[in-house]
C-alpha cells in the first residue's frame, strides 16, 4: 500500500528528474543553436551535423521525457501516430539535407531557423510517440527506432563515402570559411562519420533499452500471475 510519505518521495523524485532533463535540454539547445560550435575545430559541414545530432538525438528525447514525466501518459501513441511521426522525421531530415535547400539555409538565417525548428519539432513528436508506447505495443517503438536509425545512417554513409563534394557551397556556415577542396571533402566525410556514430548510439541503444524494459514488464506480469494462481490454487491433498 502506498503511504503519503512514499507518494511525496515519488513526486519529489519525478520533479528532480524533470528539472534535470530540462537543464540538460537547455544546455544541448545552447550548443545546437551553433553558438559555441564556432570555436570547435570543425568545418561547416561537421558543425552543421553536430547541431542536428544534438537537436534530434539529445534535446528532443530529453524534452519528450520531461513532458511525459510532467503530464504522464494522457495520450498514448497509436500505430498511425507513430508511423506518421517516423515518416515525417525522416522526410524532413533527407529534404533539408538536399544540396539546394541546405545551401539556401546557409545563406538565409530565416530558412536556417525554419530548418532547425522543423527538425526539432518532428523529432520531438517522434520521441513522444516512442516513449508513449506501453505494454505489448512497445515493439512498435523498437521497430520505428531501428527503421529511423537505418535510414539516418544511409545519409551518413552517403556523406562518408561520396567520392566528390555533394554541397557546392559548403565552404561557409556556422562562422567557418573553408576554401581548400580536399579540406571540404574531409569535412563532409567527418560529418558522415559523426552521423554514423550517433545513429547506433542513439536509436539502437534506445531500442535495446525499450526492449529490455518490455521484457522486464513481461517477467513481472508473469510472476504476478504465478503468485496469484498459487494463492487461489486448491490445497494439495496429503
Amino acid at each position: 500500500m502506498t503511504t503519503p510519505r512514499s507518494r511525496v518521495a515519488e513526486l519529489a523524485s519525478s520533479i528532480q528528474i524533470r528539472n534535470g532533463l530540462l537543464a540538460a535540454g537547455a544546455a544541448v539547445a545552447y550548443f545546437a543553436l551553433g553558438l559555441p560550435l564556432i570555436a570547435l575545430p570543425l568545418g561547416p559541414r561537421a558543425a552543421h551535423m553536430v547541431s542536428h545530432i544534438l537537436l534530434m538525438n539529445a534535446l528532443a528525447p530529453a524534452l519528450a521525457s520531461a513532458i511525459i514525466s510532467r503530464f504522464g501518459d494522457r495520450a498514448p501513441a497509436s500505430a498511425r501516430v507513430l508511423i506518421a511521426a517516423t515518416v515525417l522525421q525522416l522526410a524532413l531530415l533527407w529534404t533539408w539535407h538536399a544540396p539546394n535547400l541546405w545551401g539556401l539555409a546557409l545563406r538565409t538565417p530565416l530558412v536556417h531557423a525554419l530548418m532547425q525548428a522543423s527538425l526539432l519539432a518532428s523529432s520531438l513528436t517522434f520521441w513522444l510517440a516512442i516513449l508513449s508506447e506501453k505494454g505489448v505495443f512497445r515493439w512498435r517503438g523498437v521497430v520505428a527506432l531501428l527503421a529511423t536509425g537505418k535510414f539516418s545512417c544511409l545519409l551518413g554513409v552517403l556523406l562518408l563515402f561520396a567520392p566528390r563534394l555533394l554541397y557546392a557551397d559548403a565552404h561557409v556556415g556556422h562562422g567557418h570559411v573553408v576554401s581548400d577542396g580536399d579540406e571540404l571533402l574531409a569535412d563532409q566525410r567527418l560529418a558522415g562519420l559523426l552521423m554514423l556514430i550517433a545513429c547506433p548510439f542513439c536509436y539502437v541503444l534506445a531500442g535495446i533499452a525499450i526492449a529490455a524494459k518490455w521484457l522486464q514488464e513481461l517477467e513481472t506480469t508473469a510472476r504476478g500471475r504465478s503468485l496469484a494462481y498459487l494463492d487461489h490454487a486448491p490445497p494439495t491433498p496429503r
